[in-house]
């Protein structure tokens, strides 16, 4: 069996094609200790971005069996809402859609989620065009980082929000500008006051996680008639279902305005 780069004429292939060079990244290698991942990675650090090395994980909810085992409890017992999940298990219409595409698991899906994009459009009263999916809400907060965030930018979020915005902003070296949010709800007039000409997003999440506290229509309203234009409107309506009269803010995507709504399955 061959060891040493000479065995991975790929990878010499790959740092070939990328232009790399290629004594270097051999010396760097073999200094690490071999062709651990973890060994290779610790020169590299030095090279990473500050706000990336900076980063801190974010811890997501427990899983049943694991709080249970916690508190003694049995998992039966347990209604997990704290991730938005479904106590109720998947429909069964779900899970019969998920069996038949079981059988055509060995090709690639539709990437672009044509049909999905449709009927979420037909629903909401959209275009395709006007719905994006992702992995998750994480997913498309990250897609508008991408799209927006540059370093130095900045990101105003309530105090008690999804620890995500944060994250993400923190990702492409952005400043995350949090504001005192009184009893736990979004003061929509101390955001627009924290606005500034680098703002470049406004996360308000509605429902807010974790807090369960609202924001109703009017003060939504009034918020919209005097958020600057250079400011992308993120809501966040991962618990949308939840409330009895929730509020309407997709007029504001059929008007053209500068937002972004984000449900969840």
């Amino acid at each position: 069996m061959r060891t040493g780069w000479k065995g991975f004429p790929a990878c010499r292939e790959f740092l070939r094609c990328r232009d790399l060079p290629f004594r270097t990244f051999e010396r760097n290698f073999r200094l690490a200790g071999g062709p651990s991942g973890e060994m290779l990675l610790r020169p590299m650090l030095n090279h990473a971005h500050e706000y990336v090395r900076n980063l801190v994980a974010y811890e997501p909810g427990k899983p049943v069996e694991e709080l249970a085992r916690e508190m003694g409890l049995e998992p039966s017992n347990i209604i997990k809402l704290a991730s938005n999940e479904n106590p109720l298990g998947p429909s069964p219409k779900a899970l019969e859609a998920m069996h038949e595409a079981l059988g055509r698991a060995n090709f690639y899906p539709d990437g672009g989620g044509w049909a999905l994009r449709n009927a979420i459009a037909n629903k909401l009263g959209l275009e395709r065009e006007n719905v994006v999916l992702g992995n998750g809400s994480n997913e498309i907060i990250e897609f508008i980082g991408h799209a927006f965030l540059n370093p130095g930018d900045e990101v105003v979020t309530a105090g008690h929000a999804f620890a995500v915005y944060t994250l993400m902003a923190q990702l492409f070296g952005a400043k995350t500008v949090e504001v005192e949010d009184p009893g736990y709800t979004h003061d929509l007039d101390a955001m627009l006051a924290a606005v500034t000409p680098r703002t470049r997003q406004l996360f308000i999440a509605n429902p807010n996680n974790p807090t369960g506290t609202m924001v109703g229509q009017e003060k939504i309203d009034a918020f919209m008639e005097r958020a600057p234009e250079h400011v992308l409107v993120i809501f966040d309506e991962a618990y949308y279902e939840f409330p009895d009269h929730p509020v309407d803010v997709l007029k504001y995507v059929r008007e053209g305005r500068n937002v972004v709504v984000m449900r969840t399955f």
